[in-house]
């Protein structure tokens, strides 16, 4: 039991320290940076080529960021003990990790632009994928699948609302990034949470 607390604080720290690092990154880097309008343009701006910084926030917001999701995945799914989420939320990880190659807004169609498109798109499919097995896993406690359904409802609405031209692409991209974000949040939150009332309980 001892093992099991620990596990879920140091899971939870992982989870949380990667969505505090990322908006960081971006308040930082999107108030240096003259050219970026935090309502109209698309992240991924802040790491594009020619961009001021953008080394540094390609490093300090994908692959720090992804590499922590990746932990975050791989030791969360070993603690519901479900290897296919680890493998899924760890993927998700090295997707997100993988859109630091610097997306060239000039080019839409070389190589360093599809190989940043490509890592979001897949990094994304592994999420929903992950989504899906939280969701419908009945194994899993209740609130965690209530949760994991939904995030799976808003994301849903995001894409929706882009479709009916509710709101524009940028809009559903950070609608789609809080849905990922504030789910890693609250799950992350959760497990401090619990292991600090265990611990109390146990004293």
């Amino acid at each position: 039991m001892k093992i099991m607390k620990k596990s879920a604080k140091l899971v939870g720290t992982i989870g949380l320290l990667s969505v505090i690092i990322l908006m960081i990154s971006l308040l930082v880097f999107g108030f240096l940076n003259d050219n970026f309008s935090f309502i109209n343009d698309f992240i991924s701006k802040l790491g594009a080529k020619g961009q001021p910084y953008a080394l540094w926030f390609n490093l300090s917001a994908f692959v720090v960021v992804g590499t922590l999701l990746f932990a975050f995945g791989l030791t969360y799914g070993q603690l519901l003990n479900d290897k296919v989420l680890s493998i899924l939320l760890s993927f998700f990880g090295l997707g997100f990790a993988f859109t630091a190659i610097p997306v060239d807004l000039q080019m839409a169609n070389v190589p360093v632009s599809t190989a940043h498109t490509v890592a979001i798109c897949l990094g994304l499919a592994f999420w929903m994928f992950a989504l899906s097995r939280l969701g419908y896993n009945q194994r899993i406690e209740k609130r965690i699948r209530n949760r994991a359904n939904f995030s799976a409802v808003i994301l849903l609405i995001a894409i929706i609302g882009f479709a009916l031209g509710l709101w524009s692409m940028p809009i559903t991209h950070r609608l789609v990034f809080g849905v990922v974000f504030g789910w890693t949040a609250l799950t992350s939150i959760q497990l401090i949470k619990e292991s600090k009332q265990k611990a109390y309980n146990c004293s």
